[in-house]
């Protein structure tokens, strides 16, 4: 089986996993690598849908695999059984995955690996305030540089986490890479904000204390840019 960079990243940051839960699992694409290639004993492959879970189904079944990849309908964890010693969430917004992981009281002594595609910043913010701690982040990209995806490995500690302004722009972790990935990350974030700032100009009331902030997270992005 190939997989995709941001799937090869999401299976890197898994590693070697007992019993690993899928959310969102769509074609059941990682769990079914992950047993394959000896990476996990067992895994969950859920999906809120009944019709990802039914693709799943079939692809697990014509894998030989249904013996050890169970599919579960489930609302993020909520019915996936403990024991799991990983949980995969990836592949949808930082809005869902705040939301799955708030709702979850049954694992939260898993190693979590995170892929949103939105409000990344707004799920860091999440994590350090809510006792889990960035382990490693990585940038993958893919389509010829036109997608870049942040990947997350992560545990919670139920230790304070003191964080800075930089810190939810870029995890410590990820701050300290020197890849030409997290370079071209930087640079998308620093024009998508430089574009904010031109239009909050325009406008006859603009948001002062979001267009200092904005200017703000530009130079400490800038700053980690030169740093590279």
């Amino acid at each position: 089986m190939t997989l995709s960079p941001r799937l090869k990243k999401i299976v890197e940051f898994a590693d070697k996993c007992g019993v690993v839960a899928d959310i969102g699992t769509d074609h059941a694409l990682v769990p079914v690598y992950l047993v394959e290639n000896g990476f996990s004993n067992k895994a969950y492959a859920c999906d809120i849908r009944p019709l990802p879970l039914k693709r799943a189904d079939e692809y697990i079944s014509s894998r030989n695999l249904s013996d050890k990849i169970a599919t579960v309908l489930s609302d993020g964890l909520k019915y996936v059984p403990d024991g799991v010693d990983t949980v995969i969430i990836a592949g949808m917004g930082g809005e869902m995955i705040i939301d799955i992981l708030s709702s979850d009281n049954t694992h939260g002594n898993a190693l979590f690996v995170l892929q949103p595609m939105t409000a990344i910043n707004e799920l860091r913010l999440y994590l350090y305030s809510n006792g889990y701690t960035i382990l490693d982040e990585e940038i993958v990209s893919e389509h010829a540089d036109k997608k870049l995806y942040s990947v997350m490995k992560v545990r919670k500690t139920a230790e304070q986490t003191y964080y800075s302004e930089l810190d939810i722009l870029l995890s410590p972790a990820l701050q300290s890479k020197k890849t030409r990935e997290k370079g071209l990350y930087i640079k998308k974030n620093i024009k998508s904000r430089i574009d904010i700032i031109e239009n909050l100009k325009k406008s006859s009331s603009p948001d002062v204390e979001y267009l200092r902030k904005t200017e703000s997270e530009i130079k400490l992005l800038k700053r980690c840019l030169y740093e590279e």
